[in-house]
């Protein structure tokens, strides 16, 4: 591995020659950036800080987000420790051109580690329909766990990773992706890593096929989506687009991938068997989006637009445009359920205390419900009657679906940062996040709200259930 690391030092570690007037930025970069950025801007916990990233950003805007941060993002505030000149030139820097690394399927291929023998056939001792992922952030680790006894039975290091991982349909391996591009294929029966690839030098996401026969890969560097047969790990395509891919999802009831890009208002709708691509032009980039459940709709927004826009995925027609409250809705973290008859979504708006619940049948706001600080997720299960959402702070609130009243709170631990909410496959039990590096993921009772159970992590992330998050 450490020959390994030093190939992709050498394939990485060549700027484009920095004119001098960039040389202050690129200091100051080192000091302050380069341990989250990457000493050659190509990302590591942070995304890369170049200007195939960037995109559209000027300098002005990029100096304005090093001076104030971002929100619901690690990203700090760096007005009280660099001068106003240091933030200039740093922002001068990362708008000069870095060098775009080769990483076509020959690199891919060379990281590749994977037998092309199938695996024997292993039955599990767990149920695996409640079977769980554990991220915890601040190790860089992705636990393994059984959802009845709460058990941890195996884990991984698997570094920053950005979007959840993913189960294949059958329960027999799951894959994760970290945002410097390594995808690791997991047999969580015989509870063990069973292969490896770098897909891309940054990657954002993955998603899984609905036959679970490839996963689709969204990269930011190389600009790509790759395809990967989840048998042999083996890179069999690439998809590659002027500007920036933000995220890729499946449609497992349609045999599709969707996939967004960063910094045009363009989706990418593939075939998920003969990776065709059909095109479609929206009214804006989207960073944000979910898709309903009848997967005719996709529910998109933008940094920037302030509205959301409702695309018909079939015909590529614009449905609705919906004006939003100030802030960026964060869509992919919609709670969807039904109630009366009638699919309803509610989601946070980032730097928000607000809560928005919209009608997926008249694609108009039902509610907006002020909760008690700017939140990032919203869950629920169909076996619960209330919404979980988490607020920016100690306190998690539950909803009643049907009144859309705050009518309980949780509070983990006083004082720490209480955050993302998943289910046991029955509902019984939700998991929280305490996100702090003293942290733990906190077991509850649904119907008492009585902790069952904690576990320690570092910063945990994302729990995810192989029932309720399967694609």
């Amino acid at each position: 591995m450490k020959k390994t690391a030093k190939a992709f030092t050498v394939i990485l570690g060549i700027l484009v020659a920095a004119p001098s007037a960039y040389a202050g930025g690129k200091d100051v970069y080192l000091k302050h950036c380069a341990s989250c950025h990457h000493p050659q801007r190509y990302g590591i916990s942070g995304p890369p800080l170049i200007p195939e990233y960037l995109g559209r950003k000027k300098e002005k805007e990029i100096a304005d987000i090093i001076a104030n941060g971002l929100p619901a993002t690690n990203m700090p505030a760096f007005k009280g420790s660099l001068s106003g000149a240091e933030i200039q030139e740093l922002a001068s820097y990362l708008l000069a051109p870095a060098e775009e690394p080769v990483w076509g399927m020959d690199e891919m291929m060379r990281t590749r580690t994977a037998s092309d023998a199938a695996p024997p056939e292993k039955k599990s001792r767990y149920d695996l329909t409640n079977f769980f992922m554990i991220v915890e952030g601040g190790a860089g680790r992705v636990h393994f766990m059984d959802g009845d006894s709460f058990t941890l039975l195996d884990s991984i290091k698997a570094g920053a990773i950005h979007g959840g991982p993913k189960f294949d349909k059958d329960l027999k391996f799951s894959y994760i992706v970290s945002r410097d591009g390594w995808v690791t294929k997991y047999d969580i029966a015989g509870l063990k890593e069973a292969g490896k690839l770098r897909a891309g030098i940054s990657s954002r996401n993955i998603a899984i096929s609905s036959d679970s026969r490839y996963l689709a890969i969204a990269n930011l560097l190389p600009s790509n989506v790759v395809l990967i047969d989840t048998a042999t790990m083996k890179p069999v395509k690439t998809i590659e687009a002027e500007g920036a891919f933000g995220a890729v999802y499946s449609l497992p009831e349609k045999g599709e991938f969707v996939v967004s890009m960063k910094d045009r208002p363009e989706l990418f709708v593939i075939d998920d068997n003969t990776f065709t691509v059909r095109k479609i032009t929206v009214d804006q980039p989207f960073t944000d989006f979910f898709i309903e459940p009848d997967e005719r709709h996709l529910v998109g927004t933008s940094r920037e637009g302030g509205h959301i826009t409702v695309v018909d995925i079939r015909t590529g027609a614009a449905v609705k445009t919906i004006e939003a409250s100030s802030g960026m809705p964060h869509l992919a973290s919609a709670a969807v359920w039904k109630e009366d008859g009638v699919f309803l979504a509610a989601f946070p708006t980032i730097g928000k205390p607000l809560l928005t619940v919209l009608d997926l049948n008249a694609w108009e706001i039902k509610k907006e419900v002020k909760i008690k600080g700017p939140g990032f997720f919203a869950r629920t299960h169909d076996n619960i009657r209330t919404l979980w959402v988490d607020t920016g702070t100690d306190t998690i609130q539950l909803i009643d679906k049907k009144t859309l009243e705050v009518v309980s709170e949780v509070v983990p631990e006083k004082g720490k940062k209480a955050m993302h909410i998943e289910f046991t496959k029955d509902g019984g039990r939700a998991l929280v996040s305490v996100w702090e590096d003293d942290g733990a993921v906190k077991i509850y009772d649904t119907a008492t709200l009585k902790l069952v159970k904690s576990l320690p992590f570092k910063k945990p992330v994302g729990k995810y259930n192989a029932t309720n998050k399967k694609f």
